[in-house]
C-alpha cells in the first residue's frame, strides 16, 4: 500500500508493495495463440469442416501454448479463459452475390450453436471481384468440454467462393487467450 507522511512537508515518502507478494509476482500475459486457415477454395454453403490446417509457414509462432484442436471444423480450446476469436474471410464475389462466414458458438458441446459474428463482403455489379471481411468476437471459455466454435459459410451462389490456399493464409481463424475467465 502507498503511505505518505502526515506532515505538511513537500517531501513525500511512498512505500510500494513487496515484489515478492504473490499478487504482484503473477504475470497474466498472453499464453495461448493459434491460427488456422483453409487450404482450398470453398464454394458451398455450410460449415467449414475440411481443408483446415494450422499456420506453419515460414516464421510462424503458432501455436503459442498448447494450441487449438479441431474435429470436422469444430474448434476446442486448450484452457479456460477469455479469448479473442478473429475470422478473416477472403472472397471472390460473382455478379451480385454476397458471401459471409459466420462465427458460431456452442455452450453445450455442440447440442446447439449460435451465430455471434459475421465476416463478409458483397458485389453489386456484374463480373467477379475480390472482397474481404473480418470479424472479432471476445468469448468467455468457462468450460473447455462445452464451449467451442465453428465457422459457417452462408449466402454463397453462382461462381463465388471463399479463398483457400496451401501456400498462404487468405482465409484464416485466429484464437488469442487474453485473460483468465
Amino acid at each position: 500500500s502507498l503511505q505518505a507522511p502526515s506532515s505538511s512537508s513537500n517531501n513525500r515518502v511512498f512505500t510500494l508493495p513487496d515484489v515478492a507478494d504473490a499478487a504482484m509476482a503473477t504475470v497474466n500475459g498472453i499464453r495461448e495463440v493459434d491460427q488456422w486457415y483453409i487450404t482450398a477454395n470453398n464454394s458451398s454453403n455450410g460449415d467449414i469442416t475440411s481443408n483446415l490446417a494450422r499456420n506453419s509457414f515460414a516464421g510462424s509462432a503458432c501455436p503459442l501454448g498448447t494450441g487449438m484442436s479441431q474435429s470436422s471444423g469444430v474448434f476446442s480450446f486448450p484452457s479456460t479463459g477469455k479469448y479473442l476469436v478473429i475470422c478473416e474471410a477472403n472472397l471472390v464475389l460473382s455478379d451480385s452475390d454476397n458471401v459471409y462466414i459466420q462465427t458460431q458458438v456452442t455452450l453445450n458441446n455442440g447440442t446447439s450453436f449460435t451465430a455471434v459474428t459475421i465476416a463478409g463482403d458483397g458485389n453489386n455489379g456484374s463480373g467477379d471481384r475480390e472482397g474481404q471481411g473480418t470479424s472479432f468476437y471476445f468469448l468467455d471459455v468457462t468450460d473447455i468440454s462445452q464451449v467451442k466454435v465453428k465457422f459457417t459459410i452462408i449466402s454463397i451462389s453462382g461462381d463465388s467462393f471463399v479463398k483457400g490456399d496451401s501456400t498462404q493464409l487468405p482465409t484464416s481463424f485466429t484464437f488469442i487467450r487474453i485473460a483468465d475467465t
